[in-house]
């Protein structure tokens, strides 16, 4: 039975970090499944190495505003996947995230990067399992562009 998942990103303590939050809403004729799996997708653009930047530099990086952050949550090393076990109906499995780094042959650097994933969704994979069966959802999570913390008075 294919499951239904409600999926948000909850930013309340700053824009740097946060925690997404997939929870299990159905179907109710399957209380518990095995695992899930989260896998952070790149923003979909085509890359060609150049120079000395190889093709497993630009597939480690993770091209998009947020990533998981690595060993928590049992994410590996690059923030691109993490895996949990055990999920019952209702549930919720929380992922610890964060913003996204721009790899060192960036051009741009911080800021600039910041500015192309400005208010960009978090692309995932969603993996499910029960016994030998696995479900897959494709989903894209919006996020808030940054506000400014600049303020102007006036008198």
């Amino acid at each position: 039975m294919r499951p239904v998942l409600e999926v948000g990103l909850d930013l309340r303590f700053g824009d740097d970090a946060g925690v997404l939050i997939v929870k299990l809403m159905g179907p109710r004729e399957v209380e518990r499944y095995d695992w899930i799996r989260l896998e952070v997708r790149d923003d979909g653009k085509n890359r060609t190495p150049r120079g000395e930047v190889t093709v497993e530099a630009i597939r480690k990086q993770v091209w998009g505003p947020f990533r998981l952050r690595p060993g928590t949550d049992e994410a590996d090393r690059e923030g691109r996947a993490a895996r949990q076990k055990g999920l019952t109906i209702t549930d919720s499995c929380l992922f610890t995230v964060e913003r996204s780094t721009p790899p060192g042959w960036y051009g741009g650097g911080e800021v600039e990067w910041r500015k192309d994933y400005a208010g960009k969704p978090i692309r995932l994979r969603i993996e499910v399992g029960l016994g030998e069966r696995s479900w897959v959802e494709l989903v894209e999570v919006p996020t808030p562009r940054p506000v400014s913390r600049q303020a102007r008075f006036v008198d």
